[in-house]
């Protein structure tokens, strides 16, 4: 007889290869966030361009959605998580951190900032956070949340999703509310740009699971839609009149420029409830399109600074906007074989390690 926890929870894989929902988000947010760091390579910069490094928050959603059935109390192995961690994280965030020190100009100060990256200890500054590659930043907290996942999951047993949830918004309203340096000069900011200040986005990803396992009408699904979507609505208004319009010279409030990442979050956890079982019942001409996008996602994030920078040495005179779709198309193709090569053969390796290290099962 199937119990309550296998009815909510069924056979769950925390790398499912599979869920076209989620592979096609994982890709929709490397795009978002390459999109906005080739804005600048366009004349007439656009600020819709510029907020899609929320694509960055849609990540952190979709971790806390894959790993939410750990979140909701699900018991987890503690040596095979770390291993199958290590393998998908890790190897292709070396290639990629090696690539970046011999592109890096000058020369001579190409290593400067190795060894800490190396660690993964590289965003407790702005200037080393930023030094090789600004999408960098968002790993280390990656980091954070597969270690603290364990901890989160023997409370997730005792019941207490709800109250970690509470106690992580009162955290990161303390740090967005609290002075500090945008240059990571306060112990406040670099907490803030860490799990201290970003563990709400992962958890609001188990929320979206945890609503999504339930049965919900159309009427209850179009309404989480439209939740979902007037708070991203809301969140681009924010940053125009905010961020935008207050580079002028003007300071942007705390309570609004420490947010707009998690009412981002918020707006995609509705929208990914809404959205993801049904979008997962169906199957058309688009699924192996996004199950292919999120198999590349991984490497458009961390290789896509990295094209127009090797472009601009091979054709100086490319430039614009045909310089952002040449590295658009590179790396595509460098994440394809990135992924053929390096990371799948290194994932499926670290799947091998980890079935090994399972306990055994009666």
């Amino acid at each position: 007889m199937t119990n309550s926890h296998d009815r909510l929870f069924g056979q769950f894989d925390p790398d499912p290869r599979e869920d076209a929902t989620i592979e096609g988000a994982r890709g929709l947010a490397a795009l978002m966030v390459l999109a906005a760091h080739y804005a600048h390579l366009f004349a007439a910069q656009s600020w819709l361009l510029r907020l899609a490094t929320t694509g960055v928050d849609l990540f952190f959603v979709l971790s806390g959605f894959v790993f939410a059935p750990y979140l909701l109390g699900k018991p987890l192995p503690l040596l095979p998580h770390l291993v199958r961690r290590f393998f998908r994280l890790y190897p292709l965030y070396l290639a990629a951190l090696i690539a970046y020190v011999l592109l890096h100009d000058p020369p001579a100060q190409a290593w400067e900032h190795f060894p800490v990256h190396l660690l993964m200890l590289h965003s407790l500054s702005k200037e080393t956070a930023f030094y090789y590659n600004p999408a960098f930043w968002s790993l280390p907290p990656e980091v954070e949340f597969y270690l603290l996942l364990p901890l989160l999951a023997i409370l997730g047993r005792k019941g207490r999703f709800a109250a970690v949830l509470g106690i992580s918004l009162v955290v990161h309203m303390t740090l967005a509310l609290s002075p500090g340096s945008a240059d990571f000069t306060s112990w406040r900011q670099i907490a803030g740009v860490h799990l201290p200040g970003l563990l709400p986005e992962f958890l609001l990803g188990g929320v979206a699971y945890a609503i999504s396992q339930r049965r919900l009408s159309v009427r209850l699904q179009c309404l989480l839609l439209l939740a979902g979507t007037s708070c991203l609505g809301l969140v681009a208004c924010v940053f125009k009149a905010f961020v935008v319009d207050a580079e002028a010279g003007s300071v942007v409030p705390p309570w609004i420029g420490g947010n707009i990442g998690l009412l981002a979050a918020l707006g995609y956890a509705l929208v990914l409830a809404a959205l993801s079982k049904l979008l997962a019942q169906a199957r058309g001409p688009a699924t192996p399109l996004l199950l292919v996008a999120g198999s590349l996602s991984y490497g458009i994030y961390l290789f896509h600074n990295l094209m127009p920078v090797l472009l601009r040495r091979i054709w100086p005179s490319l430039d614009g906007a045909w310089l952002a779709l040449a590295a658009l198309a590179f790396t595509l193709g460098l994440a394809t074989l990135a992924h053929y090569v390096l990371e799948r053969p290194l994932r499926n390796y670290g799947r091998q390690i980890s079935r090994s290290l399972q306990p055994a099962r009666s």
